[in-house]
């Protein structure tokens, strides 16, 4: 399954600003930072955790970097909300014992690889909890983290600053995520997430079932009079329709 490209995805949510801010420099900075053996080009893009569930319709790549904060009393921040859902539904059906007894090879997220940076604020006693949440249903449906959990306290001082944390968090992951993008996808690399894309997107609609796509053609055919043109104004429920 070799291509001459590969994209990484950096999804974040964010309720001050500072998630967003460390996403959007690690997209920015992954393509100069990591290499290929075969000189394929690596790309990335950043979006909410909650439009790659929605509008990407879960569709992972090889290796995504996930930046999200706790708000609140340990809830998601705006952009992740729809995502811990998803995480809480893992967990409440799986609970964090193996899916399968074979290790991570039948799972869910088998061959989704990911590196996770959290903040929070120690202040609070839910701190952390929204990350670890991610954490934990992550791994429970058998995707592999890179590298170290990050860590960044907002009432953190000295080294401990939270700025000064995601710096080092930022500098240092890049080691861990090359081994990933190194070598082409293999083919059995590219089933195991045609599998996660598959079964998360089925969760999501299980539990969303508005995102379930809707049909525009046949609805536009229900205004047209027989063997007319298509009438200038439409529907307002057309207006945000998907390019056709």
């Amino acid at each position: 399954m070799a291509s001459s490209a590969e994209e990484v995805l950096v999804l974040y949510g964010s309720q001050t600003g500072n998630s967003e801010a460390a996403a959007e420099q690690l997209s920015s900075l992954l393509p100069s930072k990591l290499s290929t053996s075969d000189n394929r080009t690596l790309t990335s893009r950043c979006m909410h955790l909650d439009d790659f569930l929605e509008l990407e319709q879960a569709k992972w790549t090889r290796l995504v970097i996930i930046v999200c904060s706790s708000y609140g009393v340990g809830q998601a921040p705006i952009g992740a909300r729809k995502f811990r859902e998803v995480c809480d539904t893992i967990l409440e059906r799986f609970g964090y014992d193996d899916i399968a007894n074979d290790g991570n090879k039948n799972k869910m997220l088998s061959g989704v690889n990911y590196a996770l940076l959290g903040l929070g604020d120690s202040h609070y006693t839910t701190f952390f909890r929204n990350p670890t949440t991610f954490e934990n249903a992550l791994s429970t449906a058998g995707a592999t983290r890179v590298g170290e959990l990050g860590k960044a306290d907002a009432s953190g001082t000295g080294d401990m600053e939270q700025s000064k944390v995601i710096e080092r968090w930022i500098d240092s992951i890049w080691k861990d995520l090359q081994p990933i993008v190194d070598k082409p996808m293999t083919e059995e690399e590219g089933l195991k997430l045609k599998k996660a894309h598959e079964q998360t997107w089925k969760l999501c609609l299980e539990l969303y079932k508005e995102w379930k796509q809707t049909n525009y053609f046949a609805l536009i055919g229900l205004f047209l009079p027989l063997g007319g043109n298509p009438p200038t104004l439409l529907p307002r429920c057309f207006h945000n329709a998907p390019n056709m």
